[in-house]
């Protein structure tokens, strides 16, 4: 009896484990995201990859948001790229400044965040680069962590972001845009259990105050 026992417990907790796994691939896109969370129209959300170039390898967080806005794709850039409201819909930045370049597709932007403890505060140096992938309705800018000691030297105490990601913005409708954010940043050593609620409770408040400032005031 005891033994059937142990028996019918072991393969009930194999069959809760796998129907489990099975929920959670289902979760999963075709690129491996899960949703972790949720608010109207914006959804976030994650996957675990390596990170690119580390040795030994490391597995770092990618966060995907998908979310739209009533504008168009031109004024969802022109935000971007606006150093004077940034703060406007990402509170967190105490620090920013944008370096136009030469070439009108690319630039540099220097961030410095505030970051809530127990994280340190962080800055990052990154350089864009815009694509138009078809004129007038679907814009794809990218982004990198890129080195330069001139406008950004390392500051005592300040964690330097590795970060990669892009923007993708479409025009789907008049003055309907659908934007797909994506960012992998490298890993600093605190546990997911501290990261995970500021990382996510940010990106929602980052996006909702981004599309805030994209819709349509009404008229008083």
């Amino acid at each position: 009896m005891h033994n059937s026992f142990t028996v019918g417990f072991f393969l009930a907790a194999c069959f809760a484990l796998s129907f489990n796994l099975a929920a959670q691939d289902k979760d999963k896109d075709k690129e491996g995201f899960t949703v972790v969370k949720k608010d109207g129209t914006i959804t976030i959300y994650e996957r675990w990859i390596t990170y690119p170039g580390s040795e030994p390898p490391i597995k770092a967080r990618e966060v995907k948001g998908e979310f739209f806005f009533h504008n168009t794709i031109f004024a969802g850039l022109h935000l971007i790229q606006d150093e004077k409201k940034i703060k406007d819909w990402q509170s967190h930045v105490s620090e920013f400044k944008v370096y136009p370049q030469p070439d009108t597709a690319t630039w540099l932007e220097y961030s410095y965040h505030d970051i809530p403890w127990p994280v340190s505060d962080q800055d990052h140096f990154l350089e864009y680069k815009l694509t138009e992938l078809i004129p007038g309705r679907k814009l794809f800018v990218t982004f990198n962590s890129k080195p330069n000691e001139t406008l950004a030297p390392k500051r005592d105490g300040v964690t330097r972001m590795q970060l990669s990601g892009s923007w993708t913005l479409e025009q789907i409708g008049p003055n309907h845009v659908k934007v797909i954010y994506r960012i992998l940043s490298k890993p600093i050593g605190i546990p997911k259990f501290l990261t995970d609620p500021i990382i996510r409770s940010n990106i929602m408040t980052t996006i909702e105050e981004y599309v805030a400032l994209l819709e349509p005031q009404p008229k008083k």
